[in-house]
């Protein structure tokens, strides 16, 4: 279609101050008819246009601008209880409760920061339809809505629109059901609901046979199903276990794993399963993550054939997958060597025996130990529920999430992708629903419809998958270990970010007694100190850098808490007069020390400056409170003094600052080098640095007796920043 010089702009993607202008006077024109003034012809142009434009625009320089509205409830009744209505019975900013639309997709899909089409129903009027919850550049599958396709839309959400009068906007899953236009079953589907034509059982497999041969596999999986049902109204149940056996093929190839499970069992008994079919269960339930009941198909199908390579194989996997999740030993030199740029999922199976989740005093639920823990032993290893393969440094984003509920714009890509592929994960794969749905999720006011099944797949509502998003992901590097370097490369400090939902129920401490490291997909955790059984495991939501006045504010208005570990329960004990100094000084501190970087050789006369803005910093600490405390406003001076001390080579000093910068961590037995993982102490890369240094310093010294017990330490420090010790002793040694 032709493009009008004066139309250059993409409406489509208008900035997100100005839809939440039209969102407001949407809303103040609740109930209302929808303004007609735009023809079906304006409409089409303008859609086309924006096509036009996006394909006509590097699409690596515009920034995806992803909308969650004011939050509804996603439709929890069938369709068959629905009453129909059409496009031009609608009304702004209405939920149209009992009702639903249909139509068809008379365009290709825009698809960018939202999935934009327009459909037309039966009597010829239009409307475009917004997909809010899902980004198909993220898909493996082509367009999620293509030209032709019919849809169904329950229960529909109207908003007023500059460009077309009003739009139809979906933003959850379970709120519209699709028959693609690009399937050639969906045409057999279409006449056998709609004009009500005979079909036999035998044109139904064929037919799905036919789509499970072009991958279209949600198709073939329908067709079977009609044969199913047809081939048990004739009573013929050879042939209905046959169409079983095929919608099991189906179910295993689409990841419907469950589904796979239940077509293969039911088309035979139980003692008649074969060796294929004890294969398709076998590969299900381990897909499932049920690697006992895998294993015991797999020995099943070797019975019957036993010279069968791939049983073998999978068979010896489900045996690795077990020894995991019951002793906790993993290969974690093959598990480091697996991960790549492009792989970071990895094949292993969680380990929880030391660990369960269980009700708390003060925070609902935690994390306990199940027996006594020694110090940098595994008390979880677990796999990334949620995952994206994203990883960004501190430069620019390409994405933005903005929730007009809260007012919060989440401008990392790689949390904006996270959210649309939970929702999509929840929608594909039912019976991971309540692991997600039992997280913590603030205020958000929840239905109880949750998950249940309805018209075949599950209620999903993504206002809640956001609101248990924000509470519950970790950013995570490829491998922690890089971050132990004293420079790592920018892309060794990139971060993701993703849910791992047994490790999200640990709750927050400043001093914890846990910490955790990430290989791929996997986080691993492991005691700071010895853990008698019954322990609740704490971990460290924010920076150790934190003020007592910032840390005071951040827990309740990011997580819904007030933390009541023992250093913020000691520091309430301060005057706010007392924090804003100490803030007040550290901030002085940081700016003078800023102003000339440490590769520049340093005045002796700057140093000692710093030197006594520190002790007086560090004078203003209480010795009543903070006798056996971290100081954490004390870091970054000591680090910077630390690091300048090195740089000119003055070894005893660096020897001095690098004991002060891990007493103000919290390990006050430091100054004596009588080093311990003690109860107070923070685990990080800087206390690892902190080590490091005080070794090198100790060796310049003469003083090896002080250099081994830093370098001691600094190995155990090693294994639980890094997951694990491989690659330890080669890392010490190479000064990196």
């Amino acid at each position: 279609m032709a493009q009008t010089t004066e139309e250059v702009v993409n409406s489509y993607e208008c900035s997100p101050d100005k839809q939440q202008m039209v969102h407001k006077l949407s809303i103040s024109l609740a109930g209302d008819t929808p303004s007609r003034k735009h023809s079906k012809e304006d409409i089409l142009r303008r859609h086309y246009q924006n096509l036009q434009h996006l394909e006509g625009c590097a699409k690596a320089s515009q920034v995806k601008q992803v909308i969650l509205p004011s939050a509804y409830s996603p439709s929890s009744v069938p369709l068959d209880d629905l009453q129909k209505i059409s496009l031009d019975d609608l009304k702004l900013e209405t939920h149209h409760r009992g009702c639903f639309v249909t139509g068809m997709t008379i365009t290709p899909p825009y698809q960018f920061s939202e999935t934009i089409t327009i459909i037309q129903d039966e009597s010829g009027s239009v409307a475009s339809l917004i997909l809010g919850f899902q980004d198909d550049s993220l898909l493996n599958s082509g367009a999620s809505l293509p030209q032709n396709s019919t849809v169904a839309i329950k229960e529909p959400y109207v908003q007023m629109n500059e460009d077309s009068g009003y739009v139809i906007r979906v933003d959850h899953p379970s709120d519209i059901a699709v028959l693609r236009g690009d399937d050639p079953a969906v045409s057999m589907i279409m006449q056998f609901v709609a004009e009500k034509k005979e079909i036999s059982p035998m044109e139904w497999k064929k037919e799905g046979d036919r789509a499970y041969l072009e991958r279209k596999y949600s198709s073939a999986i329908e067709c079977y199903t009609q044969a199913i049902d047809a081939g048990l109204k004739e009573c013929d149940q050879t042939f209905v276990n046959d169409a079983y056996r095929k919608r099991a093929f189906a179910n295993l190839a689409a990841e419907s794993f469950q589904n796979a499970k239940a077509d293969i069992l039911s088309s035979c008994p139980e003692e008649a399963v074969d060796s294929k079919a004890c294969f398709t269960i076998g590969r299900a339930a381990y897909e499932l993550r049920e690697y006992e009941e895998s294993k015991n198909y797999f020995e099943k199908a070797l019975q019957a054939t036993p010279n069968d390579v791939k049983a073998r194989k999978e068979y010896n996997r489900a045996l690795a997958r077990i020894g995991e999740q019951e002793s906790g030993n993993y290969d974690f030199e093959k598990m480091i060597a697996s991960v790549s740029d492009r792989h970071v999922r990895l094949d292993h199976a969680d380990f929880n025996k030391t660990s369960a989740i269980g009700p708390t005093a003060y925070a609902g639920r935690g994390v306990f130990t199940t027996r006594d823990v020694q110090a940098g032993e595994i008390i979880l290893c677990e796999k990334a529920f949620c995952l994206p393969n994203m990883y960004s440094g501190d430069g620019p984003t390409d994405s933005v999430l903005y929730n007009f509920n809260n007012g919060s714009q989440t401008r990392k890509f790689a949390q904006v992708a996270l959210f649309q592929q939970l929702v999509q994960k929840l929608y594909k794969n039912p019976h991971l629903n309540q692991r997600l749905l039992e997280l913590y999720a603030g205020d958000y006011e929840r239905s109880g419809k949750e998950g249940d099944m309805v018209d075949g797949v599950p209620i999903v509502d993504s206002f809640l998958i956001e609101a248990i998003r924000i509470k519950n992901c970790f950013s995570s590097p490829r491998i922690s270990r890089n971050l132990m370097k004293r420079a790592p490369p920018v892309q060794e400090k990139e971060l993701t970010s993703a849910v791992w939902t047994r490790a999200a129920y640990t709750n927050h401490s400043c001093v914890p007694n846990c910490g955790r490291a990430f290989i791929g997909d996997m986080i691993v955790v492991r005691a700071l100190h010895f853990l008698p059984a019954g322990t609740e495991v704490t971990d460290q939501y924010l920076s150790p850098d934190a003020s007592f006045m910032y840390r005071r504010n951040m827990f309740p208005q990011s997580w819904g808490f007030d933390c009541a570990c023992p250093l913020c329960s000691a520091e309430k004990r301060s005057p706010d007069s007392a924090h804003q100094k100490r803030r007040d000084l550290a901030t002085k501190i940081k700016t003078e020390a800023t102003k000339v970087p440490i590769s520049t050789k340093l005045s002796t006369t700057t140093i000692k400056h710093i030197e006594r803005l520190t002790k007086k910093l560090e004078d203003l600490h209480e010795p009543g409170i903070y006798a056996t405390l971290p100081r954490l406003l004390l870091v970054h001076p000591n680090i910077w003094l630390m690091e300048a001390h090195r740089a000119s080579k003055n070894h005893a000093k660096t020897v001095k600052y690098a004991l002060e910068l891990l007493r103000n961590f919290g390990f006050v037995n430091a100054l004596e080098v009588e080093f311990q993982f003690e109860k107070g102490g923070l685990v990080n890369s800087e206390s690892f640095g902190a080590l490091r240094y005080a070794a090198e310093a100790f060796e310049a010294l003469g003083k090896l007796e002080g250099k081994e017990k830093c370098m001691d330490a600094a190995r155990r420090m090693y294994v639980v920043l890094g997951g694990c010790d491989v690659g330890r002793d080669e890392f010490l040694a190479s000064g990196e």
